[in-house]
């Protein structure tokens, strides 16, 4: 196994500065999973960090190099070669030493020897070949051996990795393949498994007396193609192509560290009624909800015709973020305090961009939007139950919101209701600010529970464009609000549903009929 720093991890985002325990830190633990060891990162007392070193412990790294035969037939003898852990003394490599107390190059070797290196290697193609497994096409991969576990409570968004090292000769990165993607696609045993590859700026090159430092993802701005559940992590590099005189190779000694997510409450089950004595026009509110994949779905869209709005059963994923989108974790705490404890919801995208967290493919969804019309509804698990003494023409929702690309208004279905088929524009649209808003009062509450949600539409009609841009996403903090009648409190478990007549269908010409002039055809993504 590879060492393991005592260096505690931070916790808790940039926003969560007295609001999570000490306790809620990064812990490293270590758990045998099939014979193979396993890191773990997650989120508990006595954390440290993952501390990954390029030793010659065999079996640690593998390669996904291929052997070849002798020139010029260059005939394909296998799918991969083991690592050599080849210390080469060729001319003035960075001395391992350098790196760390352990370290040790990584290389295949060499075919021919030149009179300071060992020979007798076998011949191998570092040009990855996407088609027969290499992690990353025209390039080599050393892969570290050992899973790296991430736990659902870690903030994916800002996993750093902060080391040093040296390669031979020319470009490198930290590439990463998750086993598992959202929606419990097997991707380790894909053919050709989805890779999210980082370069690893300022590295050293193999002459360089003491190594380069690198650190990557300072910032927070992706998750390195990290995803919850096992991850493996690999080295890739450019050398020449064969090792017949010059051997090529990658030094490193770094470490993985990362934010906790702060844990979101379970949201408040009090009834919106207001308390004996209360006088008509005294106001009254119930929250805070925060949209988060637990406590919502995504239950009706546009069907791919964009004729109709449709059941949904796909699940929506929690705190996905495409590379435009503002991030909760960096919202500042001074002078005001802007921080939040929502998250993105999202389908996600199929093919995410560099910017995008995690920057892990998600499931196709077709018919989650059409331009100009209101095409998806996120909504709340959480009913909301109205008492008798509220007045109905009063209820809003105040708080804060971030729509791709428009928020449209809020979807509202009394118990034992049918959905309603129209909607009038309520929300603020935009997804680069988390806008402060009190909407007018919402139509289509009733005295009991009310099923809410989220109307949105992001423009496109499938979530398979290049870079994620056509991604659909939601993320809300609000209270809902209203002012009382001045009647005294009745059990809302006492109030039963008043009956309401059959609306028409849910239907294109009903969509457009109530809500496209207000909408007014605001793009912006792909415009």
């Amino acid at each position: 196994m590879g060492a393991f720093s005592k260096e505690a991890g931070r916790c808790g985002g940039s926003h969560a500065v007295g609001k999570v325990s000490a306790a809620c830190m990064l812990l490293l633990g270590l758990g045998a999973m099939g014979g193979v060891q396993a890191a773990t990162l997650t989120c508990g007392p006595g954390s440290s960090a993952v501390h990954v070193t390029t030793t010659a412990t065999a079996g640690q790294w593998t390669s996904d190099a291929r052997h070849v035969g002798p020139a010029p037939t260059n005939t394909d003898l296998g799918s991969a070669t083991a690592v050599t852990n080849y210390v080469s003394t060729f001319w003035n490599y960075t001395n391992p030493t350098a790196i760390a107390p352990n370290a040790a190059w990584l290389t295949h070797g060499i075919v021919n020897p030149n009179g300071q290196d060992t020979s007798g290697y076998p011949r191998v193609d570092i040009y990855g070949d996407r088609s027969k497994g290499a992690w990353v096409a025209s390039q080599g991969t050393f892969i570290y051996n050992e899973p790296i576990t991430i736990g659902s409570n870690v903030n994916l968004s800002t996993i750093k990795v902060i080391g040093k090292g040296s390669v031979d000769n020319g470009s490198a990165q930290l590439s990463v393949m998750a086993h598992t993607l959202p929606g419990g696609v097997n991707n380790a045993a894909a053919t050709q498994p989805w890779v999210q590859s980082t370069p690893l700026a300022g590295i050293g090159g193999w002459n360089s007396a003491a190594g380069g430092p690198f650190s990557l993802n300072p910032a927070g701005a992706n998750g390195l193609g990290f995803y919850y559940g096992d991850n493996s992590i690999g080295l890739s590099f450019t050398s020449e192509r064969y090792n017949d005189s010059l051997p090529g190779g990658i030094i490193a000694d770094f470490e993985i560290t990362a934010d906790c997510l702060t844990p979101v409450p379970p949201p408040p089950t009090a009834a919106l009624i207001c308390p004996a004595g209360n006088q008509a026009g005294d106001p009254i509110k119930i929250g805070p909800y925060y949209t988060n994949a637990r406590d919502w779905k995504w239950t009706w869209r546009t069907n791919a015709a964009g004729t109709a709005l449709e059941n949904i059963t796909q699940p929506l994923f929690d705190d996905y973020m495409w590379s435009g989108y503002f991030r909760p974790a960096n919202l500042p705490t001074a002078p005001t305090d802007q921080s939040t404890l929502a998250r993105w919801l999202s389908p996600g995208t199929t093919s995410p961009g560099g910017g995008d967290v995690p920057g892990v493919p998600y499931p196709a969804a077709t018919g989650q939007a059409k331009a100009g019309f209101y095409g998806s509804v996120f909504t709340m698990s959480q009913p909301i139950t109205v008492g008798n003494n509220v007045a109905l023409n009063s209820i809003k929702l105040d708080g804060r919101f971030g729509f791709d690309d428009t928020g449209d208004s809020v979807f509202v279905q009394p118990a034992g209701d049918p959905a309603p088929t129209t909607f009038t524009h309520l929300l603020p649209d935009g997804f680069g600010a988390f806008t402060p808003f009190t909407t007018a009062a919402v139509p289509g509450f009733k005295r009991g529970q009310n099923t809410i949600g989220l109307v949105l539409d992001g423009g496109q009609a499938k979530n398979d464009c290049p870079s994620g841009v056509c991604a659909l996403g939601a993320i809300a903090e609000f209270y809902v609000t209203g002012e009382c009648t001045g009647e005294p409190p009745v059990d809302p478990a006492s109030l039963k549903p008043v009956p309401t007549l059959d609306v028409v269908g849910l239907s294109l010409l009903g969509l457009l009929s109530a809500g496209l002039g207000a909408l007014g055809l605001r793009r912006r993504k792909n415009a």
